[in-house]
């Protein structure tokens, strides 16, 4: 006997009053993130190295504008190198690829790729399934793009928070099928069906009365970037969902331990892995050892399991002390480096 599938679950419709503060509060927060980026780019120059060799626009998406960092040791009659899409986060809602500068020539220059930061439209102006078309399109005019000296045959995708998911969600797009090879999430929100309060259940706490800032940021995002009446099982919405001959043939979500959206990262990479999973909370997700990390279909599917970091931890966000920003330093740096020799052992690997 067949199993049947679970009823639709389609988002609601809030209260007038409800939708009006998220919207007010989402505008808010997009301006304030606008003006903390612009006055950080004033204040201070940017650390040397960390620049973007170009910027660029396409004819599909004129109003974004791509960030493009090649490795200091390219030199035009260079070999065709690697390729990697990188996307930026920010709750759907704010943000800009320069924000992600350091990080994107750091894994410029140590994976000796070419990095194309992306940008996207933002909530609550662009919902579902907006932003994931808007960065298809500027995907395929990257891949038509033989000014850009890459390998075409060694493309991957990834992000940061919101970027990490829209990285998972482009992956699936039917039209970049086989053109994307490996995708790289970072602390993804990969289900939209559970809530703040869920969410909060399944982190722990390093003490009693903590809180967890990006609990603010949950019902905003999940009412600014999901439309009225979307199925929140969708895959390209909640890749948590999605089936494993929907996404590349490799895939490496990485978690960090202190995040609320850590547990439903691992619970996707349980699920595209067939792995036994347990209950927590009011939800589900990895149990035993397979939380740690593993590895899954001779490598293609990683799972990075990043103990006492927290959401951002890549960028040094939220760092409470020097030792903690210094902690999270070298969780980043080990993280990169896991998720490099991971994509040069398979899809980067020459001759897969």
């Amino acid at each position: 006997m067949s199993s049947q599938s679970p009823p639709p679950l389609p988002q609601p419709t809030l209260p007038l009053l409800t939708r009006s503060s998220y919207y007010v509060g989402l505008l808010l927060f997009r301006t304030f993130g606008r003006v903390f980026f612009a006055l950080g780019s004033i204040s201070k120059n940017s650390p040397p190295g960390t620049s973007p060799a170009l910027i660029k626009s396409y004819p599909s998406t004129p109003h974004l504008k791509n960030r493009i960092f090649y490795p200091p040791n390219h030199t035009s009659p260079s070999a065709p190198i690697p390729l990697y899409l990188s996307i930026h986060g920010g709750g759907f809602a704010f943000g800009e690829p320069s924000m992600d500068d350091a990080v994107n020539a750091k894994v410029s220059a140590e994976w000796n790729v070419l990095v194309i930061s992306l940008d996207y439209p933002k909530a609550p102006t662009a919902r579902y399934p907006i932003p994931t078309q808007q960065l298809v399109a500027t995907i395929l005019s990257i891949l038509a793009d033989a000014s850009l000296p890459f390998d075409r045959q060694r493309v991957a995708i990834g992000g940061y928070s919101a970027g990490g998911t829209l990285a998972l969600s482009a992956s699936m797009d039917p039209e970049l099928k086989g053109k994307i090879h490996a995708v790289t999430p970072f602390y993804p929100v990969t289900d939209f069906t559970t809530g703040a309060a869920v969410k909060k259940d399944t982190r722990p706490y390093k003490h009693a009365g903590e809180v967890d800032d990006l609990l603010k940021i949950v019902p905003l995002a999940l009412y600014g970037y999901v439309p009225v009446g979307q199925e929140l099982r969708a895959p390209g919405l909640s890749p948590a969902f999605a089936a494993r001959e929907e996404l590349p043939e490799w895939v490496c979500a990485v978690g960090a331990e202190l995040d609320i959206l850590c547990n439903e990262a691992g619970l996707m990479m349980g699920r595209l892995a067939g792995k036994e999973l347990v209950k927590v909370g009011e939800t589900e997700g990895l149990g035993g050892q397979d939380k740690d990390g593993f590895e899954a279909e001779g490598g293609r599917l990683k799972w990075v399991f990043v103990k006492g970091a927290g959401h951002g931890f890549t960028h040094g966000w939220g760092a409470p002390s020097k030792e903690d920003a210094e902690k999270g330093k070298k969780d980043a740096d080990e993280a990169y480096r896991l998720v490099g020799e991971w994509l040069f052992d398979g899809a980067f690997k020459v001759g897969t």
